[in-house]
């Protein structure tokens, strides 16, 4: 039993030192040696990097840094993206891109290009530091699940929420979302600024309910009234001011007709009377006849308009008892005049 043990143990060795050599065999295939054909790529690459932002055309210059910089990963073509970063805003991404230059350390073999570089990565480092803005991110809410938080459509660590966090200068939206509610606000932030935002995610109501519209009664087909229409009221009323006006002015015509007759015969009259008092008469005549014919009209109108009916359709207001229509004429000493209901 004894004698097993250091079996065991070197098996493990093995095993851990076999590990250890596949992880440097990995690290040394990730940054192999670049060929020739790399190194003369990387270096055209710099050359229209340094010639674009000579002319002012800053994207497309960190493009080709950015490139020359994959293929070589060495401090001189770092630096250079750094630079292009910080002259466009990009100033997180210049100190990221520093820290980089400083995980590989200095080498006596390193040329002395390579060392500059390093020096200088150092001093544009040192005069970001501090012009990096950052917001600090506070969010209200009443539910029990953390909000997920946002900037740029990038998710924020839960753990930094509520503390500063470093952003480029410029426009930010920031937004905060739990399973019910979601906010977002926009900000914009400038060189050293340090800004907090407060995001306040509306309480969550009773989800809202869907107003079912009442269905519309079935329309009753058109059927066929003889009740009394408006026309049929017009006609009455039209009727019964013909026939007072015709009865009142036939009577004082017919009055007046006797009176005279009586006391200016051959329409010789007496002082006092007068000659055309039978002028008046006779127009009053004439009224009683034009009025009973007007009468007889409207009367016969609405007889028509009453059998005849007229087409509608029924509905529960139409349905409700219609009260019909009342007119009765009625004279007085010296008055007429007419009474009705509808």
């Amino acid at each position: 039993m004894t004698g097993s043990k250091p079996i065991v143990a070197g098996t493990r060795c093995g095993a851990f030192a076999g590990s250890i050599s596949a992880m440097l065999l990995a690290a040394a295939t990730a940054h192999a040696e670049p060929t020739s054909a790399d190194r003369e790529t990387a270096r055209n690459l710099m050359q229209d990097g340094r010639d674009l932002r000579d002319r002012g055309d800053l994207a497309d210059a960190l493009t080709r840094f950015r490139a020359a910089d994959d293929i070589m990963h060495v401090p001189t073509t770092g630096l250079e993206v750094a630079r292009v970063e910080a002259a466009l805003g990009m100033l997180v991404e210049a100190r990221d891109t520093i820290a980089t230059i400083r995980k590989n350390p200095a080498k006596p073999t390193d040329p002395e290009p390579f060392n500059e570089a390093r020096r200088k990565a150092d001093d544009l480092d040192v005069s970001l530091e501090g012009r990096v803005p950052g917001l600090t991110i506070f969010v209200d809410t009443v539910e029990h699940d953390l909000p997920t938080v946002s900037i740029d459509g990038v998710l924020v660590p839960a753990g930094t929420i509520g503390l500063p966090r470093s952003v480029d200068p410029g426009h930010h939206v920031i937004a905060a979302k739990t399973a019910s509610a979601e906010v977002k606000q926009e900000i914009d932030v400038g060189e050293w600024e340090r800004r907090e935002v407060r995001l306040s995610l509306p309480i969550p109501g009773p989800s809202p309910q869907v107003a079912l519209e009442p269905e519309p009664p079935p329309e009753a087909a058109p059927r066929r009234s003889h009740s009394p229409s408006a026309f049929t009221y017009g006609a009455i009323g039209v009727a019964a001011a013909g026939l007072v006006a015709g009865v009142v002015s036939g009577l004082m015509s017919w009055s007046d007709t006797s009176s005279l007759q009586g006391e200016c015969p051959r329409r010789v009259c007496p002082p006092g009377r007068s000659s055309t008092d039978f002028d008046t008469a006779n127009l009053l005549a004439n009224i009683s006849t034009v009025s009973l014919i007007v009468a007889g009209v409207g009367a016969g109108a609405a007889t028509v308009s009453f059998i005849a009916g007229s087409s509608r359709r029924v509905t529960p207001a139409s349905r409700a008892p219609m009260l019909g229509a009342r007119v009765t004429p009625w004279i007085g000493p010296g008055v007429a005049g007419v009474r009705g209901a509808f």
